[in-house]
């Protein structure tokens, strides 16, 4: 494991975060959601019509179909090690590719990656020549922020990472991958299930309740951070490839947080082709009432998905470097 610490000067040098999803691994192969459920189902005999899927919020829709019916009121321990053993199958056939898109994160330069994606593509582009499904080479580039209680040796995170990622190197400074919603090899800590959004976002908020108030923590020269809801909260947030549907409530939560959090500082940007109706839409209402803006990168639904990203993440890289001017 790696010791390292992130500390930003307060003030205009605020971290620059890309929150990336799973549009940005399309060009490696990545599965679909829809594939990936398929290997999940508990019960090959049970079908679901497309219509009642689209109706359930995805967290709900895996605890349903993970579950064979009619379920008892409590489940047995191989009932839950079943799905777990099911979850974690499901988790290593995804691909741990990097692609024409994620090769251009480490010029963004930007101060952390964060990803709801449980693959390695990220890592991919940034250690090509290393296999991060080897418990090693996760272990060599690991860092963790927060400590064991009573000591000064690093806090070893087995289910909710809240505190750990990778340590890689852009092109001109490091920068943390933190993997927000799970790793496919360390399926214990995949958020999936409705029960586990809501047990993250626990922890979540009890990070948040701890931050500090005082004159002199909100105007201290330089700001250290143990925590990726901690950097989300004080950065400039770009969101690309994510389609933050209203089920990543988790998600949802923190960016209402930051909106109305006294410590809180940075924007969030999130990046989609804007529609012909222009950014009217239900998601599109909500994001703009949490203070998010939306940014097309002058592209339209018309504009392919492979000029999208060209040229949301030279705009992203743009915005970055103005960022620290």
């Amino acid at each position: 494991m790696i010791e390292t610490k992130f500390e930003y000067p307060s003030g205009k040098s605020r971290p620059q975060i890309l929150l990336v999803g799973n549009g940005m691994e399309r060009k490696s192969g990545q599965r679909e959601w829809s594939e990936l459920l398929k290997l999940l189902i508990a019960d090959d005999t049970f079908h679901l019509t497309k219509e009642l899927q689209e109706e359930i919020p995805f967290p709900l829709l895996y605890q349903l179909l993970s579950t064979r019916l009619p379920a008892p009121a409590h489940l047995s321990s191989k009932t839950i090690q079943d799905e777990e053993r099911r979850l974690a199958d499901a988790m290593r056939t995804l691909t741990n590719r990097s692609n024409v898109f994620l090769d251009q994160l480490p010029m963004l330069d930007a101060d952390h990656i964060m990803t709801t994606n449980y693959s390695y593509c990220i890592e991919k582009a940034f250690f090509p020549d290393l296999d991060f499904t080897n418990q090693r080479v996760r272990g060599h580039h690991r860092f963790c922020l927060a400590k064991k209680k009573g000591t000064n040796s690093p806090l070893r995170e087995r289910d909710y990472r809240l505190h750990s990622g990778y340590l890689a190197q852009s092109q001109n400074r490091k920068t943390g991958i933190w993997h927000i919603h799970g790793e496919c090899f360390t399926p214990r800590g995949i958020i999936l299930s409705h029960d586990r959004y809501g047990r993250l976002l626990q922890r979540i908020e009890s990070i948040c309740e701890n931050q500090r108030y005082s004159k002199t923590a909100r105007e201290a020269s330089v700001k250290q951070y143990t925590s990726w809801p901690e950097l989300f909260l004080h950065g400039d947030v770009y969101i690309l490839g994510l389609g933050l549907e209203t089920n990543e409530f988790d998600l949802w939560w923190l960016i209402r947080r930051k909106q109305r959090e006294r410590y809180s500082t940075g924007n969030i940007y999130y990046y989609e082709r804007e529609p012909k109706d222009g950014f009217t839409r239900s998601k599109h209402l909500l994001m703009k009432a949490n203070g998010i803006e939306l940014c097309s990168a002058g592209c339209t639904e018309n504009t392919s998905f492979d000029d999208f990203y060209i040229a949301a993440l030279n705009e992203i890289k743009q915005k970055i470097a103005q960022s620290r001017k």
